[in-house]
Parts: C-alpha cells; structure tokens; sequence
C-alpha cells in the first residue's frame, strides 16, 4: 500500500511535472512563435517603408522629367523653362534622382549656351553700329510677369493680338507699341484702387481693361508689356518736351541693355500719330542726345 502510495505520489509528481513540462514547451513555443511573427512584423514593416520610399522617389523623378520633357526647340527666350528644369532637378531627393535622365537636360543647356554666346556677339555688333532692330533682337532675354493674374493676362491677351509667331524680338515689340498707338485712347483713368500691388500695377491694369487713360497708365502697360517679351523695362517720372514750347509732368517707360537707355512713349507716340495719321516712331527707341533733349528730372517710380 505504502509503495501504492508511493508510486502514485511518484506518479502524481510524474504526471505533475509532465504537465509542468508541457506548460514549459507550449510556452517556449508560443515565445519563438511570437518572436518569429515580430521578426516577420519587422521586415514586412522595413519593406512597406522601402516600398513607399521607392514610389515617392519614382512619382517626384516623373514630375522633374515631365517638365524636362516639355523642353523642345531651344530659343533664348528658353532660359525660363530651362532654369525651371534645373532647379527641380538640383531640390530633388537622391532617390528621385536615380531614375532622373538629365541627358536631355544637359543637352538643352549646352544649347542655350552656345545660343547665348552668338546672342552676346550679335548685340555688341549691333550696339556698335547703332542698330537698333539688331539691339532689341539680341538684348538679353528674361522674361518678368507683372505677378498680378489678372494684368498678366490682360498682358498676354495684348500679346496674342498684335503678334504673330513669326516675328522676331524686334518686330514682337514693334508689334505691341503699333497695337497700343492705333487702339487705346487718352483720357484720364481713375477707375483703379492700389490693393496690395504697386502704382503700376493699377494703373496698366485700368488701361488694358477699359482700353483708355494718362501717361502714367500707357506707360505702366507698356512696361509689363515688354517685360513679358523679355526686356528690363522701368517706368520713370518727370517732364517732357512739349510741341508747344515747354514741358510738362509725365511717366515714360525706359528699356535698359548693356547699361544703354532707350525711350519707348507710346502715349506721346500716340498723340503725334492722331495728328499726323501715320507712326512715326518719333518716340520709339530713343537714346543719348535724342532721349536727353526731349525729357527732365527723371527718377525711377518702379
């Protein structure tokens, strides 16, 4: 009886120590299941991370090449949408980068290049021997926006009905200052307020909206006007000449390359031309002694 018991407390202590036993396996194998899933929770995690880094760096190389891609005939009025290019190529990740060609890129820069050295070579050609045709078609190009959208495109409309795609830079600014000459009246134009833009940007907006206004509206658009074509162009205050015999108060657009001045003034332009009935470009382009002669105490006003 006694080794009965014996042998079922030792039984008992078997059965219980199996069982301890168990519990120990069942728990260690559950441990290594959840350290198994954690390692798999950590590598599938890694290869999301690694996924979606992957497609941001595909999604921002395919918008870098788009803009890359829209660079076709290079012209030196490209200097805008090549700059555009490399800049958004240069602030790309280097992930983006990788699947970036910037061939082509490359290819158009060197282009441009070359077109800038002959542009260079041509101008100071052209400022030697004063031709003036010659200066504008080959006066640096860079082309401002006004920054206002509405003005900007009451500009571009400006634009699209005086020129055509075949003129060059010279012809294209001809183009503009003949369109405001025979189609904008005199008169003086209020209908503006300032907001937060400047002078100019008001009073060419009244102009190219309600088609009529002062000096200081006429020379506001023309300024933004050929701005958009790619020329340095400030509006200046002060006097003019008068056809009578002194001066008076006026604004005046100025276009400035190589350090050289040249007065355009449709506005006066305009009113010899409603006298005359022809333009005669006796305020196209006006430089030196011929400039001096015909306006005072200018300053810049923007």
């Amino acid at each position: 009886m006694k080794i009965s018991l014996r042998n079922g407390i030792a039984a008992g202590v078997v059965v219980a120590a199996a069982g301890v036993l168990v519990a120990i396996t069942n728990y260690m194998d559950n441990h290594r299941v959840i350290e198994i899933d954690c390692q798999t929770m950590v590598t599938m995690n890694s290869s999301l991370s690694s996924i979606e880094a992957d497609l941001t760096a595909r999604l921002e190389a395919e918008e870098v090449a788009t803009v890359i891609g829209r660079i076709d005939a290079i012209s030196l009025s490209s200097l805008y949408e090549l700059q555009e290019a490399r800049a958004l190529y240069e602030n790309a990740s280097n992930g983006a980068r990788e699947y970036i060609d910037a061939s082509r890129l490359i290819e158009a820069e060197n282009t441009y290049a070359e077109l800038e050295q002959q542009r260079a070579e041509l101008l100071a050609d052209a400022i030697a021997k004063g031709d003036l045709n010659g200066i504008l078609d080959y006066a640096e190009c860079d082309v401002r926006n006004s920054g206002d959208v509405y003005l900007d495109s009451l500009v571009q409309e400006l634009i699209q009905n005086a020129v055509t795609p075949e003129m060059c830079r010279s012809e294209q600014l001809r183009a503009c200052y003949d369109y405001m000459v025979r189609n904008y009246d005199y008169a003086y134009n209020y209908n503006y307020s300032y907001g937060s833009g400047g002078k100019s940007v008001a009073w060419a907006t009244a102009f190219l909206r309600d088609g009529y206004g002062a000096c200081n509206n006429w020379s506001s658009a023309f300024m933004y006007v050929a701005r958009s074509l790619g020329y340095e162009v400030d509006l200046y205050y002060g006097s003019t000449a008068t056809s009578r015999g002194g001066s008076v108060e006026h604004y005046w657009p100025v276009v400035r390359i190589e350090g050289t001045e040249y007065v355009f003034d449709p506005q006066v332009e305009g009113d010899i031309t409603r006298r005359t009935g022809v333009i005669s470009y006796k305020r196209f382009g006006l430089t030196g002694a011929d400039a001096d002669g015909k306006y005072y105490f200018n300053r810049i006003v923007e």
